[in-house]
């Protein structure tokens, strides 16, 4: 009888402990959490590629070296309707930083880790007429690359590929539309200013 009360007490200690296990974690799990954020789905939950609210646009433009230089062959200076200017002028050694949401920087081109480009970008970026000089630092020819975005992230691209020489100024007149879908015309209207 005591090695049978034995066996039935260690049984009775197991089953005891395992009835108390599953009973705890049964009661954990019915616990309301201590921060239901954490824990629960947003009420909404923004869809992927749409923008945030209040988007209106952007305007990205890019130069790059097109033979494969390092460099590219000149910088960027753009103006918008109200006479507002962003970019580099290098005849002048002068940086413009006028246009609101605007960035004009060197990057490194993706996938090619010694080869920079120089980025003129414009967040929120307003429709109208922009007006973009082309201002040659070296010779060669260069990819100028122009995208715009719309209000629901639909985008419109262009791409000129032109020689150029050391102080020599391009000019561009770009038509940005934003609203309704996107419209990005550019062309190109003199050498010199």
């Amino acid at each position: 009888m005591t090695e049978g009360y034995r066996w039935s007490k260690q049984l009775f200690l197991t089953l005891l402990a395992a009835g108390v296990l599953a009973g705890m974690s049964g009661l954990a799990a019915a616990k309301p959490p201590k921060n239901p954020a954490a824990t629960f789905p947003a009420q909404y939950e923004e869809e992927e590629g749409k923008p945030p609210p209040g988007f209106r646009g952007l305007l990205d433009i890019r130069i790059q070296s097109g033979s494969g230089r390092l460099h590219p062959p000149g910088e960027l200076v753009i103006s918008n309707s109200s006479g507002e200017t962003l970019g580099f002028d290098p005849r002048y050694h002068y940086t413009y930083r006028e246009i609101a949401g605007g960035s004009y920087r060197r990057a490194v081109i993706p996938g090619r880790p010694s080869i920079e480009e120089a980025v003129l970008h414009i967040n929120d970026a307003a429709g109208g007429v922009y007006s973009l000089r082309v201002i040659g630092t070296g010779y060669g020819q260069y990819r100028l690359i122009m995208k715009g975005y719309d209000r629901e992230v639909s985008h419109a691209d262009l791409l000129f590929t032109i020689m150029i020489q050391p102080g020599e100024v391009h000019h561009y007149l770009i038509n940005y539309d934003n609203v309704g879908g996107v419209s990005l015309r550019a062309r190109r209207t003199r050498t010199r200013d």
